[in-house]
């Protein structure tokens, strides 16, 4: 059954990862790193096996940048957080890689 099915899931594998654009593979990256407590450029270019210089200029021709997808995917933990757990806030932001409860306030408002 494995030589039948092989060749096809091989194909819509490759389909796959030929889609994926280089900011969705930082922020799968992100969704690993961040409750790690390591959410930097840094991080995330060594889980994606580039340098930073090259994620950034590919990030740039996509139109976005490290900051804005680091934001984006915070934003989408903790709305997924508040919404669908018992966590306080001070544990959300704990998790999301801020220094203080303030300063997840802060983020989150803007």
């Amino acid at each position: 059954m494995w030589r039948f099915f092989a060749p096809d899931l091989r194909r819509r594998l490759s389909d796959l990862q030929a889609a994926a654009t280089v900011a969705d593979g930082v922020r799968a990256a992100l969704h690993e790193t961040i409750p790690g407590g390591d959410p930097s450029m840094t991080a995330v270019s060594r889980h994606l096996a580039v340098s930073s210089r090259t994620l950034q200029r590919q990030l740039h021709l996509e139109g976005t940048t490290f900051q804005a997808l680091l934001a984006s995917t915070r934003e989408d933990l903790a709305r997924h957080y508040l919404g669908h757990s018992a966590m306080r806030s001070a544990e959300i932001a704990y998790l999301l890689g801020y220094e203080d409860t303030n300063s997840f306030y802060r983020a989150f408002r803007a």
